[in-house]
């Protein structure tokens, strides 16, 4: 990968502004990300007031690793689910018989 596909960008969450360098490809996936971690806790911030920046971040990697996780079931999922199509056609095809 040549130096020109690199892309120095700067995510501000919470306060903090962190300088990235990434690849100039995955540059819309980063400013997603950066919009759903804000997104997220203003959510945590209106909801939890009383609690600490740190508290709330945590609350925010948890949400989104929970979600992870569950995209990742899905994932797993649809190839069994698949199979079990395919089974199911088959019974009925030889219960048909």
């Amino acid at each position: 990968m040549s130096e020109h596909d690199k892309l120095k960008i700067h995510v501000q969450i919470s306060g903090f502004r962190i300088p990235m360098n990434i690849n100039r490809k995955d540059e819309e996936v980063y400013r997603k990300a950066e919009r759903l971690v804000v997104k997220y806790l203003d959510e945590y911030q209106r909801v939890y007031n009383q609690r600490a920046s740190e508290e709330l971040l945590i609350l925010v990697a948890f949400r989104l690793a929970v979600a992870l996780s569950k995209q990742e079931l899905d994932r797993d999922l649809v190839p069994l689910a698949e199979k079990i199509k395919n089974l199911d056609e088959e019974l009925k095809t030889l219960l048909a018989v």
